[in-house]
């Protein structure tokens, strides 16, 4: 998957979007693309850190799934930033973050269909949410 191009399109897709990065689980790699103009609230390290500790946050929603179903999407809203993350395909997590004054479902949504035309069009990747640790 062309992680780089779909943080663009995403960037793209809706100015009140500060933030996009994937973290790749397979190969440890962070992707990331942020709104021109936007000053960063977190160094890469730290970037790196937070999408680690977001992927085991991720393990821990889907010990649920057989019960509830596949988690979507989880969002946390901050003093300065609303965040969400998700899965993207088989090895990925995607991050990004907004505005705080933003109508959060409809981002959310058309993130959501973005990132799926990627999933599907990455070949061999059978769209299941398995992050691997």
């Amino acid at each position: 998957m062309d992680y780089g191009k779909l943080c663009s399109e995403l960037l793209e897709s809706n100015d009140k979007i500060r933030y996009v990065g994937v973290y790749n689980s397979y190969s440890g790699d962070v992707y990331e693309k942020m709104q021109g103009g936007i000053q960063r609230h977190f160094d890469k390290d730290q970037t790196k850190k937070s999408m680690t500790q977001a992927i085991m946050r991720w393990k821990t929603r889907k010990q649920f799934s057989a019960e509830i179903g596949e988690p979507e999407y989880a969002m946390t809203r901050y003093e300065k930033v609303n965040r969400i993350t998700m899965a993207c395909g088989k090895d990925g997590l995607l991050m990004f973050s907004t505005e705080i004054e933003v109508h959060l479902c409809d981002i959310i949504d058309d993130v959501i269909k973005v990132v799926k035309q990627y999933v599907v069009q990455d070949e061999g990747d059978d769209g299941s949410r398995n992050i691997r640790s």
